[in-house]
């Protein structure tokens, strides 16, 4: 017998529940809420451990589910009683990501990494993010970090790729250009 990836499973999952939702015109409701879960299952790790526990039985998990997740909706409760029934509730975090992606890829959204020396003011930012997304032609979602380590200019990131315009950078290519002859 042939094991599956957890990432496999956790994408099946969220492809099967990507398209029920679409189905039922819930994907809004039920991404929203699934981020927010997802936030939550960041901030309270001890969450993630009460799915994955097995001295836990199915019942006592489907009932905090019902009596603690109500928040969260009809739809995410019946996903979360849903894993713990087939026992995969352990792949919750990876299923929410899964889903948040496409969830984006259906919107037509990217979401990008941007670190700057210094805060960009809202016209700048704005400027910055047109013409990404006029690159990408994606309504494009950002995530901003202050790393004033990188002197100035700008590091993207944007799926697993990293487009470094920074000041840091380009210094130490001159370095390595110059065999060492600065510090930087």
């Amino acid at each position: 017998m042939m094991l599956m990836s957890t990432s496999i499973v956790a994408q099946r999952y969220a492809n099967a529940f990507f398209t029920c939702v679409k189905g039922q015109g819930r994907l809004e409701e039920v991404y929203d809420a699934l981020e927010q879960l997802g936030a939550e299952l960041s901030r309270e790790p001890v969450l993630v451990e009460f799915f994955k526990h097995p001295g836990i039985s199915r019942t006592d998990k489907k009932a905090f589910i019902g009596q603690q997740l109500a928040e969260y909706g009809t739809w995410v409760q019946r996903l979360l009683q849903y894993l713990v029934d087939q026992g995969r509730a352990e792949s919750l975090s990876e299923i929410i990501t899964w889903f948040s992606k496409r969830y984006r890829e259906e919107l037509g959204i990217a979401e990008v990494e941007l670190i700057t020396a210094i805060a960009l003011d809202e016209p700048a930012l704005r400027r910055l993010l047109d013409v990404i997304e006029n690159k990408l032609a994606k309504r494009v979602v950002a995530k901003t970090v202050v790393d004033p380590e990188i002197i100035g200019g700008l590091v993207i990131r944007h799926e697993g790729m990293v487009y470094d315009g920074s000041v840091r950078t380009m210094l130490q290519q001159v370095n390595r250009c110059l065999g060492g002859g600065i510090g930087v």
